[in-house]
């Protein structure tokens, strides 16, 4: 199937957008066109087609406030979308959503994963079962129900859900089910489908995300076709980003390591939990928990490594650049010193000593044909006090 995506080109869009590419300063403009290859924009100095290929992401300028409410439940589709909404019932294998933003939406329940109708906020031992569960091998719909222990599950089969019960098949018995006692339900898919492949991922204020095939601007606009086939139509004032880097990019800090090493400065005497929560790499936060900061900058995404840390990626596809900017995240600038020290298939492709006292640097570094990414933030001149290393938007690219 052809992956196309097309922004009404009679006249201008409706909104201004930062284009951020892979590498390079952002591109400001009125949102023209998009392709399967470029992506056109109206700028100061004309007209520039930029290519797909080499673009991070497309950015509004300004956008809307998010819901007021909170989300009463969240719903995950079978292509990855995630939903956050208001309200969910079925009747006759169709769901009728309205999500948080107020806009209701129909979604075939053959293309939903899972509903989760409470908030785990705060819960880890709660959403640590959840996750359990969601991993397990079934053989039919789950309905996971709160018990006195935690969360259990019961397998059978779904039918209409109402805004206050569910029905269930059960041990070959049809029952009703208060929704009050459900914590959320898992659908059973006996076929594999592969649905197509995402060309971006669009992600709107109110935090729902969509793995989409398709997007067209009509007017205010934005219509958004997701893999699944699943359509919906969103205020451009709602839209946060249009996300191109899966096809383009993958970030190291949703890579699996193939092994990671650290050690402390002196031998501690602290249990291994506490060091591997101090020493193990922080990925999409820094050190203490908080935004990665650097140069005054918060990232969403990188690394935050402690010396001495060693990191060991398997790289299964083929990449062409690694890119990162790198240093001492900046609430303890003043002390880190670190020498960090990336290779390729044991040949080094850079190492320099990184202190507090240096300004934030770009990385762009060849990794053609590289298969063993390692990376080493070693000690450095001083103690190991603050040595706390940030890769920010740390990234591979094709």
């Amino acid at each position: 199937m052809s992956l196309v995506l097309l922004v009404a080109a009679a006249g201008l869009s409706a909104i201004a957008v930062d284009v951020k590419p892979l590498t390079g300063p952002p591109v400001s403009g009125d949102l023209v066109e998009i392709t399967t290859e470029a992506v056109v924009l109206q700028t100061a100095a004309g007209r520039q087609s930029l290519p797909v290929s080499s673009l991070w992401e497309i950015v509004p300028q300004q956008t809307g406030k998010p819901p007021a409410d909170p989300p009463a439940l969240w719903i995950e589709l079978t292509d990855g979308s995630r939903l956050l909404a208001a309200q969910f019932t079925v009747s006759s294998g169709v769901a009728a959503v309205r999500l948080t933003r107020g806009d209701p939406l129909t979604i075939p329940t053959r293309t939903i994963r899972w509903v989760r109708l409470r908030d785990y906020a705060g819960q880890a031992d709660l959403a640590k079962q959840w996750q359990g569960i969601l991993q397990g091998k079934h053989r039919g719909d789950v309905v996971v129900v709160r018990r006195s222990g935690g969360l259990d599950e019961l397998e059978g089969t779904l039918f209409d859900v109402g805004p206050e019960s569910v029905k269930f098949e059960f041990d070959g018995d049809r029952i009703d089910v208060n929704r009050t006692k459900i914590d959320g339900f898992i659908y059973y898919h006996p076929t594999a489908e592969e649905a197509p492949v995402r060309h971006c991922q669009v992600a709107e204020v109110s935090g729902s995300s969509w793995q989409a095939k398709s997007v067209a601007v009509a007017g205010e606009r934005l219509e958004v076709t997701a893999a699944t086939g699943v359509k919906v139509t969103l205020p451009l004032a709602q839209l946060l980003k249009i996300d191109f880097s899966a096809g383009n990019a993958t970030w190291l800090s949703d890579l699996e390591p193939d092994s990671v090493q650290w050690r402390p400065y002196v031998e501690s005497r602290l249990p291994e939990p506490m060091l591997a929560k101090l020493f193990h790499p922080h990925r999409d936060r820094s050190v203490d928990g908080q935004p990665l900061l650097l140069g005054g900058k918060d990232y969403a995404k990188g690394l935050a490594l402690t010396s001495r840390t060693e990191v060991v990626y398997r790289l299964t596809e083929t990449y062409s650049q690694l890119h990162a900017v790198v240093g001492i995240d900046d609430r303890v600038r003043d002390a880190g010193n670190v020498q960090l020290v990336i290779s390729g298939d044991g040949k080094e492709l850079f190492s320099r000593a990184i202190t507090g006292r240096d300004e934030p640097l770009s990385l762009k570094l060849d990794v053609r044909g590289v298969r063993r990414l390692k990376i080493l933030v070693d000690f450095g001149g001083e103690l190991d006090i603050a040595d706390h290393l940030n890769l920010c938007d740390a990234r591979l690219t094709k």
